[in-house]
């Protein structure tokens, strides 16, 4: 294939970035929706009912308490439920019971039928049913937890469906602008519900809290609709791109891809479960999530409970590390491209070496953050805005590529298996923080020491079995080089006589 070819295909200007654009609005929708009630269960809860019950049983006074009281201005808004902490923990962890179900059947349904589909129908339904989400827990927290359960279901098809959309419209050299950028929506989506979802809560109109709800699935189920309308997954059968982009696209991924039809499709499932560099990726990406998850859930109680910031400033401040998450997943992805572009370092060394950026820096901010108090709210905030920053070099140039780079051609089921591993620290992190941080909030510091050590195990064991080269097993099942050997006679007699045709002009068939 001619090298220069690429830079005769425009990049802003196509199909494969507005492709990306919009799978960039999709995970703004789905992580809207995803933290939805990590930030409403602060505005949700009778927080004076809870500290009454607790001190009449044997709660002291914390140094907090101490310390930083609430002023009267800045007291946190009370809900209507008596929720203790374990029950918000339950509350939390029943989306990623959900999540964890659909991440390895969503991945096959989408290598084998396409993305299209799955994501646009998974983003309706997750819609429809953040809806219903102040209905239900107007009935019972249980109700609450069955809708987030289904939300769960429908978002556990996203990221595998993510993982096939770019094996299909992102070129290798592109792999990591295009991934990074469509990924960061979940970053921005988290900006969004963190910043403005204090402020809804705060509001008079139809309950405050609400409307956080309302808006993230109203979203979610116009986003579905135009998915459905405006997405192809093959460049083969989209309509508005050009031949030009349409066969760069197809020549530079179509030789990753398996060869065979959807109808002959087999998934070499033995082959994924045996092989080293798929469970690096399984441990790195499980490792990490649990450092995302344990913030992602848990930072709006964290800066009321511990930094004892209102409402309306945690909101704000909760969504700052965020968008420097948001633009570190671009930069690192854009840096990782050029670094393999220009041979600067092997795509398997730069995977390791983003990895290691967006793991150990994270980590050291972590254990820095577990002696910080409310008199150094705003050091905290700081060490927290770059622990999280960080962990956007794994998005654009390290783990969150790797399912594409082993095995293109499988690339969704390698990632919905790896997301299931990744989505237990989902479950298991919010009970942790609501049991440790339930009658103590010191016990935040444990938390963080927690954090700070799983980040490095996944470290580590990427750079000793990681891998950023597609593997023998995921190569095409039928080579377009057949060798001699298994030619018989008669072939290697026709295909000498085609090529001889083609070199001197001496047979025509």
């Amino acid at each position: 294939m001619n090298n220069t070819r690429p830079r005769l295909v425009s990049f802003w200007c196509s199909i494969r970035v507005a492709v990306a654009f919009v799978g960039f609005l999709g995970m703004v929708a789905h992580y809207s929706q995803k933290i939805s009630v990590g930030i409403a269960l602060v505005c949700m809860v009778n927080h004076t009912a809870i500290s009454q019950h607790k001190i009449s049983i044997d709660m002291p006074t914390t140094q907090a308490d101490i310390d930083c009281p609430y002023a009267k201005n800045t007291m946190k808004i009370e809900g209507p439920y008596s929720w203790t902490k374990n029950i918000q923990g339950i509350i939390l962890g029943g989306y990623f019971w959900g999540y964890l179900i659909t991440e390895i059947p969503g991945g096959y349904l989408a290598v084998r039928y396409g993305a299209r589909f799955i994501f646009g129908i998974g983003m309706i339904i997750s819609g429809i049913f953040t809806l219903l989400i102040p209905w239900g827990a107007s009935l019972h927290y249980g109700v609450l937890w069955v809708f987030r359960l289904i939300v769960g279901l429908s978002h556990g098809v996203i990221w595998p469906s993510m993982t096939v959309i770019m094996a299909h419209w992102a070129p290798p050299n592109e792999r990591g602008k295009l991934v990074g950028f469509m990924n960061a929506g979940a970053q921005i989506g988290n900006v969004l519900t963190l910043s403005i979802g204090g402020l809804m809560c705060s509001l008079n109109f139809l309950g405050g809290w609400p409307l956080i709800f309302y808006s993230t699935g109203i979203i979610g189920l116009i986003w579905g609709i135009f998915w459905i309308l405006f997405y192809a997954d093959s460049p083969r059968d989209q309509r508005c791109i050009s031949n030009e982009e349409k066969e760069y696209i197809i020549d530079s991924t179509q030789k990753q891809l398996a060869g065979h039809s959807k109808n002959e499709f087999e998934a070499p499932w033995k082959a994924i479960l045996t092989s080293p560099a798929c469970w690096a990726f399984f441990t790195i990406h499980t490792c990490n999530n649990w450092g995302t998850y344990t913030f992602l859930t848990s930072i709006p109680k964290y800066m009321a409970e511990v930094l004892r910031f209102d409402i309306k400033s945690n909101g704000l401040l909760s969504s700052l590390p965020y968008i420097m998450f948001w633009v570190n997943i671009n930069l690192s992805g854009a840096i990782a491209d050029m670094i393999i572009r220009k041979e600067i370092l092997t795509r398997t060394q730069t995977r390791k070496l983003f990895n290691v950026l967006g793991n150990l820096l994270p980590a050291i901010f972590v254990i820095a953050l577990a002696f910080m108090t409310c008199k150094l709210k705003y050091i905290a905030v700081i060490l927290l805005t770059f622990g999280v920053t960080f962990t956007g070099c794994c998005y654009g140039g390290g783990f969150m590529l790797t399912a594409n780079d082993i095995a293109p051609a499988y690339a969704g089921i390698v990632f919905g298996i790896s997301n299931t591993f990744a989505t237990i620290p989902g479950i298991v992190s919010p009970y942790i923080v609501g049991a440790l941080t339930e009658k103590d909030p010191n016990n935040w510091r444990i938390v963080f020491f927690i954090c700070a050590a799983i980040y490095i195990i996944g470290m580590v064991v990427f750079l000793y079995i990681g891998s950023g080269d597609v593997q023998p097993w995921a190569t095409k099942q039928k080579t377009e080089a057949t060798t001699a050997e298994q030619v018989p006679l008669s072939g290697k007699i026709l295909i000498f006589l085609i090529l001889l045709n083609e070199n001197n002009d001496l047979f025509f068939f």
